[in-house]
């Protein structure tokens, strides 16, 4: 018996140690409610310094919490946001693709989503749409990402994947409705009843009642002229972000409406809005021979050309759109050709430029900003301080305001006189502006205050989701170190 018994001793001895072997695996594995609390903590620290604007310091938060659970996913999502939020999704993608290994699939595909959606923000559609098809590629029930798959599906102008999404029939509440109202454009391209019918079949929400009431009024006005129902229509996809639809609806009817002024308007703008910069360039020279809307014509052509760096063609373009605006400018029309012509080294003819319209509109705040700006980037001090000097007895918005305090403080900081006034008026208008830290910094510097500047630098840095004054900040802060 005893030699029996002996003969099983190693089996015995092994299957303990196997035991023992999966009970500290799983030991190790389970999250004590300490680990728990400690996570909570970091989240919370995280989410204060992201309020605070303090990016550097959350991501780290984010990182420690982490390390304590790598299986949550609320630490991934926080990380995610600041990367996109600072405009760098390629490290965003990187913390999916490598950090994130840890998480199950349902958790992965959410994050997929929100890279997507930083992608789609950016217009980069092809991007956005890996990171959702990834997403989905986990086998996971997630239907906020079977829409937004099927979003970018109309993006990129495959209009039956998308509708083959949209046809889906687990959608819930807010995105059950845009999944509706998305089909419900598709439809009325060729059976507008259909697509009334469609819309009726949901009652949307507060959040989205407004893109069905745009588009159920559409509808209800369409009547037997084709054309102006093509126009109509168009304009609904072009002004949601869907520029494929009216393409669709449009160009079949090209000729038709070779003489119908804003049907021809559209499938231009249409072509722009979708990336065929060409077509675009093409129909909208074809819409200036009409007559009427020279302006919104001319603007969008000028974009176009720009994006295929025809640079003559873009001041041809822009000059004549600003022309034919009179006294009715847009603003952003006008910042757009400025900002265009400073950065290709053409500020003597954006000065001209600026000159002309400031004859017809003296008293006008952002003309004056811009020729600040203009006379700054040409060292042309004293014309600059003339139209600051003309600022202050204006009526400004408080983002003038801001304009103005940052570029009477750029014309002082190199001399004897304080800043401190105007500094702390902009940190009254918005504390989170980068350019209070980085003026700050500099008027430190000069106190021998360094050490202060560098904090000052930093937040700047920190601060600047556009990158305004990033270059500037970071090389000085480079000077101090």
């Amino acid at each position: 018996m005893k030699k029996e018994f002996k003969k099983y001793i190693p089996w015995i001895v092994l299957l303990v140690i196997i035991l023992s072997l999966s009970l500290w695996y799983v030991l190790s594995k389970r999250v004590t409610q300490e680990q728990v609390d400690q996570y909570n903590r970091k989240i919370e620290e995280a989410q204060q310094y992201t309020e605070a604007r303090r990016y550097s310091v959350a991501m780290d938060k984010y990182y420690e919490a982490v390390d304590i659970i790598p299986k949550k996913v609320k630490a991934y999502e926080g990380l995610i946001d600041i990367l996109i939020l600072k405009n760098r999704i390629d490290d965003a993608v990187e913390v999916v693709e490598k950090s994130a290994k840890p998480l199950n699939n349902q958790d992965r595909s959410v994050l997929y989503e929100k890279v997507g959606n930083g992608f789609m923000q950016i217009g980069k559609y092809q991007e956005a749409y890996d990171m959702y098809d990834t997403g989905l590629v986990l086998g996971v029930k997630n239907m906020s990402l079977e829409l937004a798959l099927g979003k970018v599906f109309l993006k990129l102008g495959h209009i039956d994947q998308a509708k083959d999404q949209f046809q889906k029939g687990d959608y819930e509440g807010d995105e059950k409705a845009e999944s509706v109202l998305l089909l419900s454009y598709i439809y009325a391209l060729e059976d507008h009843t259909r697509a009334k019918k469609t819309l009726e079949t949901v009652d949307p929400s507060e959040s989205m009642i407004a893109y069905y009431d745009e588009l159920e009024s559409v509808l209800d006005s369409l009547d037997e002229d084709s054309k102006f129902n093509a126009t109509k229509l168009s304009r609904v996809y072009i002004n949601n972000g869907y520029p494929y639809l009216a393409i669709k609806l449009l160009e079949p009817i090209k000729e038709d409406i070779s003489e119908y002024l804003e049907g021809i308007y559209f499938l231009g703008r249409a072509y722009f809005e979708f990336g065929n910069y060409e077509k675009a360039i093409e129909v909208l020279d074809g819409a200036l021979t009409l007559g009427g809307m020279e302006t919104d014509i001319l603007w969008t052509k000028g974009r176009a050309c720009m994006l295929i760096n025809d640079l003559d063609n873009v001041e041809r373009s822009y000059d004549s759109a600003i022309g034919y605006a009179g006294s009715n400018l847009n603003e952003d029309l006008v910042n757009e050709y400025i900002d265009i012509l400073l950065s290709n080294k053409q500020g003597l003819k954006a000065s001209e430029l600026i000159k002309n319209l400031l004859q017809l509109l003296p008293d006008e705040p952002f003309l004056n900003i811009l020729a600040v700006k203009i006379y700054n980037s040409l060292s042309e001090n004293v014309k600059a301080d003339f139209y600051l000097n003309k600022l202050s007895t204006l009526t400004l918005t408080d983002s003038q305001k801001k304009e103005y305090l940052r570029w009477r403080m750029e014309s002082m900081i190199e001399g004897e006189e304080s800043i401190d006034n105007y500094l702390v008026e902009l940190e009254k208008l918005d504390k989170f502006n980068p350019y209070y830290q980085y003026f700050l910094a500099k008027s430190q510097i000069k106190e021998g205050e360094n050490e202060l500047a560098i904090k000052s630098l930093e937040k700047a840095i920190e601060y600047d989701l556009s990158y305004q004054v990033t270059q500037e900040a970071s090389k000085l802060l480079s000077s101090l170190r």
